[in-house]
């Protein structure tokens, strides 16, 4: 029996680590995730703006949404908006771009990105990979963003994930 004890007890004292009060490394998203976003994103806010009249009545309503949208399990998933002309008409994390027109905005590699957000939305919705900066760090960062229009609007949302948050 004081065997038996002691190979339990040992177990039991090995096993302690796994339960430490450390939280555990949060899963890695993968591109499927940021693409169901957008849809579940494009689709609310095109019933929540539905039969509103006034350009700026739906912008309010857009802009209130996408400035505390967030979502990931760490919070850092957010949502842009942009106008069919390249104008940010919302942004989550960068106020500063809304009511500025970005339409001839190039990454480092001279890659034209609203532009071409604007266009993938504009048919329908899809991938696109650019370099943009991360909130909280130095620099540009490779990421891969989906875009596609917001139902009954001239806008287009979408979100993005960078390459180093990738599974």
């Amino acid at each position: 029996m004081l065997r038996w004890t002691g190979v339990i007890l040992a177990v039991w004292m090995a096993a302690i680590p796994a339960f430490s009060a450390e939280k555990p490394p949060r899963p890695k998203a993968v591109r499927s995730d940021i693409q169901l976003a957008v849809q579940v994103a494009a689709s609310g806010l095109g019933g929540l703006v539905a039969g509103v009249e006034g350009r700026e009545e739906r912008l309010r309503l857009i802009r209130g949404y996408v400035t505390k949208a967030r979502f990931f399990p760490d919070g850092e998933g957010y949502f842009f908006v942009y106008d069919l002309e390249g104008i940010c008409v919302a942004h989550g994390v960068q106020p500063e771009l809304v009511g500025r027109s970005l339409i001839n905005l190039k990454d480092a590699s001279g890659f034209s990105v609203i532009r071409a957000l604007v266009e993938v939305g504009r048919k329908g919705g899809g991938y696109i990979e650019y370099a943009w900066p991360k909130p909280g760090s130095e620099g540009d960062f490779d990421k891969i963003g989906y875009v596609e229009a917001i139902p009954g609007t001239d806008y287009i949302i979408g979100s993005g994930l960078y390459f180093v948050d990738l599974r």
